[in-house]
């Protein structure tokens, strides 16, 4: 069983690269029969872990800004869909900022008898009413959802699944990307809002509890399987900092990776 981990780090996103791999190297399927490939899609010159791990995949490429990096995260999965279709029987995308704190295994992973879809309970709404859901209401958007609809509401930041159905998920939500993007339109919470209403007429096969995404500080009633880093600590420099372009780290990176490939 092979088991494909998206992960994207461009511009300073990759001071979270190093945790996050060492506790996915301790704790994700580390005692199943399986094998992990990390297809990490990034500007940095250099990642931990890589020249020892040919399961690590360095895929270039560029910072496109806020909110691109996020809104275009499936336009960017899929670049490389044949290798993925080819190396993978699964495929999970992680927020840069996760780390796993308790082992994780085959209870996430989709039968073959579902959709083979896999979603995330955002904890910020996982005791909310339905109709405070921050859903897209543009119904100008793809992403639209009427008031009324839905179950749940599915954070961005986990998702995945058996490696067909989730690119299939990924063609439709770039498709729609690039449909609200001619018509100047840009949904409320960018990706979430999209897979939101993928969502909402695809129910997941699982639903995984806030426990996956638990925010680092927060006191929700769930086990701390997979936290969230804070990216507002100063360790991190904060979200002004780790969503600004073309800083002097940014300019060095691009020099060191110019003297790499000479």
């Amino acid at each position: 069983m092979r088991i494909g981990i998206l992960y994207i780090c461009t511009g300073k996103y990759d001071i979270f690269w190093k945790d996050f791999y060492l506790s996915t190297e301790k704790h994700f399927m580390a005692s199943s029969r399986c094998t992990r490939e990390y297809y990490v899609f990034t500007d940095s010159p250099l990642l931990y872990g890589e020249q020892e791990n040919n399961h690590i995949h360095r895929i270039e490429q560029k910072n496109l800004g806020w909110p691109d990096n996020t809104l275009k995260r499936f336009h960017i999965f899929l670049r490389i869909k044949e290798q993925l279709m080819q190396e993978t029987d699964y495929l999970f995308f992680f927020n840069a900022n996760l780390l796993f704190m308790q082992p994780v295994g085959s209870e996430i992973l989709p039968g073959l008898n579902s959709n083979g879809l896999v979603g995330t309970i955002h904890p910020g709404f996982f005791n909310s009413p339905n109709a405070e859901f921050t859903y897209e209401r543009n119904n100008a958007s793809t992403a639209y959802i009427p008031m009324g609809e839905g179950v749940h509401y599915y954070a961005g930041g986990l998702s995945g699944g058996r490696t067909k159905p989730y690119l299939e998920l990924c063609e439709t939500i770039r498709s729609w990307v690039d449909k609200d993007a001619l018509n100047q339109i840009i949904p409320i919470w960018h990706d979430e809002s999209l897979i939101n209403k993928y969502f909402l007429d695809n129910p997941p096969a699982i639903s995984l509890s806030p426990a996956y995404l638990y925010p680092e500080g927060w006191t929700i009633p769930f086990d701390e399987i997979i936290v969230i880093r804070d990216k507002s600590k100063k360790e991190y420099g904060g979200h002004k900092f780790l969503r600004r372009k073309n800083s002097f780290l940014d300019k060095i990176r691009k020099i060191f990776s110019l003297l790499k490939k000479e």
